[in-house]
């Protein structure tokens, strides 16, 4: 088989997306009619007690729908392939309309068995128009949308067959209950709901016109050998080891959805005898599911809405299992008589859940259904990214045929698992409880399989899950990594969990680098090959380099923390060379990332101690924004640190735009200053009475009411203000308690050496603060590397959220707080490798 396809980059254009939406009307509505013609014609045949060769209606028409798949699945697929799929949608439209003029015509003439092949050339029209209607998503949509595209095909495909089967088996029984509810009236019960749907037919036909000429494939000739291709179109389906797991898991869902489907059809005949309600109640156990799958496929739109995600996968069939299992204790007429008899029916959990009207019941089916629909989407997407595009409609045929395969063996379960246990004497309830609890051990082995082939998604979306309940994370900018190829992610490094933060945040999978030592532990190791990590040693620096390179050759994005060490200041470290030289080996892009709002959280260094902590809130808000890609001969030392403060300025202006504040820039600088360890959050700060240089620093009430840190007159571990409080400090001795004082006097930079008082120089211009000193901070363990709060000669270091550029020979501040022309610092001013600030 040809390789995968390329992931489709391409944005939609406004008609491709009227196409979308018009190709989903007319699925829908497909789907509608399917439904609703298989829930007129299973309760008539129920009312005139039909059967052909002894088996019922209900198993015929699970049979009919399936056997066109099969039949017809290399013509499908060659059809889809050979012409535009916008062609095969326009004649499957009008092949819909025809074949429901003649079920119409059968009903009328009261001919069950020629109604039932006009059901089954309409399962004909569903065979051929499948292909097509799949295949064309990605043509349309591209890959970056395909997630979202097939859930909400998936969905609206599920909300008409929710309608149809409601509509259908409501309509009929009203009809056949205001005849006089004898099997001779049956038939005019069954006419009035077919002539709607055949009127509803023609909009399919519009729909499908709408929809934009997608280019036709080149397919191999029509030869009689094309329609019994069946096995060969199988073996390119199984050619790929990836392609072949997934289908089993598609396959797995068409079993199991085919399974619930009768069942729930046997059960409403058990509990009605096959009589008067058998269509509204069955109507009412499928509305459920209809109803559940719906909410499924509508969540799973929006968990692939960035990219597909195959970890829900085994997430959904874990909760598949439990509800299977679940819905075997629940009694449809409103008891928990198994859980009763193992003493635990009393539990308020369950009794809460029991109405007169079978509540629990409907509950787990609708949420049994909701999990499945969540299982399903994600395999459904990433097979439609990954079919080569010249194969689209010959391997989803191919699919659609092992799909239909899988339902009539479910069928053929749902009619022998009784037959079997009835040799026990067992009751048709007990039958029924039974065989659901069977699929319910059948979905905990499929997920057990599920789970060893794709540990790492499995495990990675559990703890994104989880992340996702402390934190919210929103990436900024996203589009700045590379849709495909291999690409060197540098991020700022604040908090032990940026690497979940960035994982979170990102729309493609990143493999961290990790130093090799780490693996001795082997929890570490476990985990580490799980995510596939590169690990290095640092012992072996050429090595290590050359590690890192090749996997960016492979294609992936390799994520290093350029700064080699958490920061506990808050601000950027001093950057290590290894980066550049891994970028030019690569030869490959660098994407600086700038975690905002790592700071503060429990993980990080804020209240200098990592962990043992209260949070300040849950959730906690954090911004992940993706710098602009940086050429590999571009790379250097001073070109990264810039890039990083340009994201950093990038998130404070996401922030900014939703806080709306009245002052954006005095916002946006009480914000920055908290993002440094220098004031404290939550914690107050003294000033003095009538200090004009307080007065005057527009951001400080904008951290107080942020950070709730309010300014004091009382004596506190740190102060603040200028020539006013350095004079009083320099004259007036010894403060009660050792203190820190934030100096923004105009001699800031000259060190004031008073005993008691820690001394940090700050830099603020207009109003506005741009630098601060801090303490050094203190060490986390023994190991931690020494960091440095203030420089001498220095006024501070530049705070997270500005960035810089030169500009005739001054460096010109821009970022939120700059405001809309930016700050010119003095002349002369230089910073550091640290971003320490330097004036003249």
């Amino acid at each position: 088989m040809e390789a995968a396809d390329e992931p489709d980059d391409h944005e939609p254009t406004k008609k491709q997306w009227v196409g979308f939406w018009s190709m989903i009307a007319q699925q829908t509505q497909n789907a509608f009619n399917d439904k609703a013609a298989q829930f007129i014609l299973v309760p008539l045949g129920g009312a005139i007690a039909y059967t052909m060769l002894g088996v019922p209606v209900e198993s015929w028409a699970g049979i009919m729908i399936a056997l066109p798949f099969v039949l017809f699945a290399p013509l499908a697929g060659w059809l889809s392939d050979r012409y535009s799929k916008r062609d095969v949608m326009v004649g499957s439209a009008v092949a819909q309309l025809v074949v429901l003029v003649w079920l119409c015509s059968s009903i009328y003439f009261r001919n069950m068995p020629l109604a039932l092949c006009g059901f089954f050339a309409l399962a004909v029209q569903s065979a051929f128009f499948s292909p097509a209607k799949i295949g064309i998503n990605k043509e349309l949509v591209g890959s970056r949308h395909l997630g979202f595209a097939s859930g909400i095909q998936q969905m609206m495909s599920m909300l008409a067959i929710l309608a149809g089967q409601i509509a259908a088996g409501v309509i009929y029984d009203q009809n056949y209950r205001a005849a006089g509810g004898t099997p001779d009236v049956a038939w005019q019960a069954a006419m009035i709901p077919l002539l709607i749907l055949a009127a509803l037919a023609l909009p399919s036909i519009v729909f499908s016109i709408i929809i934009p000429r997608t280019p036709a494939q080149e397919a191999e000739k029509l030869t009689p050998g094309v329609a019994i291709q069946h096995f060969r179109h199988l073996a390119d389906l199984w050619s790929d080891r990836r392609l072949r797991q997934a289908s089993f898991g598609v396959a797995f869902f068409w079993g199991f959805a085919s399974f619930i489907n009768l069942w729930s059809v046997k059960l409403a005949k058990v509990l009605t005898a096959g009589q008067e309600g058998f269509g509204t109640l069955s109507s009412w156990f499928m509305a459920a599911a209809s109803l559940g799958m719906v909410g499924g496929f509508g969540l799973a739109s929006f968990l692939l809405r960035r990219r597909i995600e195959l970890g829900w996968v085994p997430v959904a069939g874990v909760a598949m299992t439990l509800c299977a299992l679940g819905l075997m204790l629940v009694n449809p007429e409103g008891s928990l008589d198994l859980l009763d008899a193992a003493g635990l029916g009393w539990l308020p959990v369950f009794k809460a859940l029991v109405t007169p009207h079978s509540g629990a019941f409907l509950w787990m089916l609708a949420l049994l259904a909701f999990f499945a629909a969540i299982f399903l989407a994600p395999l459904n997407a990433w097979m439609q990214d990954r079919y080569p595009a010249t194969k689209r409609g010959e391997l989803q045929s191919a699919s659609n045929l092992q799909d239909c395969m899988s339902g009539i063996i479910a069928v053929g379960l749902v009619e022998l698992i009784p037959q079997l246990l009835r040799l026990a004497n067992l009751s048709d309830a007990a039958i029924s409880r039974i065989s659901v609890g069977l699929l319910g051990l059948g979905c905990g082995l499929i997920t057990w399989f599920i789970i060893r082939l794709i540990p790492s998604q499995f495990v990675r979306v559990i703890g994104l899950t989880l992340i996702g309940t402390f934190y919210r994370i929103r990436g900024v900018d996203t589009s700045n990594l590379p849709e495909k190829g291999g690409v060197l992610l540098l991020p700022n490094h604040i908090s032990w969990g940026d690497a979940f933060f960035l994982t979170a945040a990102s729309p493609r999978p990143i493999r961290f680098v990790m130093e090799g030592a780490f693996m001795a532990n082997p929890l570490i190791r476990g985990f580490c090959k799980l995510f596939n990590t590169v690990p290095i040693s640092t012992d072996k620096p050429r090595e290590a380099l050359k590690i890192a390179a090749n996997a960016i050759k492979d294609g992936h994005v390799v994520c290093i923390f350029p700064e080699g060490q958490l920061s506990r200041t808050g601000t950027l470290q001093e950057l290590k060379r290894g980066l550049e030289i891994i970028a030019r080996l690569a030869n490959c892009p660098s994407v600086p990332v700038w975690a905002d709002g790592s700071w503060g959280s429990i993980l990080s260094f804020e209240r200098n101690r990592f962990f043992t902590k209260i949070p300040h809130r849950i959730p906690y808000h954090m911004r992940v924004a993706f710098g602009k890609p940086i050429a590999p001969d571009k790379v250097s030392l001073k070109k990264v640190r810039s890039s990083l403060l340009e994201a950093s300025a990038a998130s404070l202006a996401s922030r900014l735009h939703r806080a709306k504040s009245s002052n954006p820039q005095a916002w946006a600088n009480g914000y920055q200053l908290g993002q440094i360890n220098a004031l404290q959050r939550r914690t107050p700060f003294t000033v003095l009475p009538d200090d004009p240089t307080v007065s005057e620093l527009v951001g400080l009430a904008s951290f107080a009411s942020i950070f709730k840190s309010n300014a004091t007159s009382n004596s506190t571990p740190y102060w603040l203000g200028g020539n006013k409080l350095r004079q009083q400090i320099a004259s007036g001795g010894p403060p009660s308690q050792p203190s820190t004082f934030f100096d923004f006097s105009e001699q800031a930079s000259t060190p004031l050496e008073v005993e008691g008082w820690h001394h940090c120089p700050c830099l603020a211009i207009n109003g506005i603060i741009i630098s601060m000193s801090l303490p050094d901070p203190t060490q986390a363990h023994p190991d931690s590397p020494h960091q440095v709060g203030g420089k001498e000669g220095s006024v501070g270091i530049l705070l997270p959220g500005f960035s810089y550029e030169e500009r005739e020979e001054h460096l010109h501040l821009t970022g939120p707080a700059a405001g809309p022309d930016g700050i010119p610092l003095p002349k002369g001013t230089r910073t550091d490798e640290s971003s320490f600030v330097f004036l003249p």
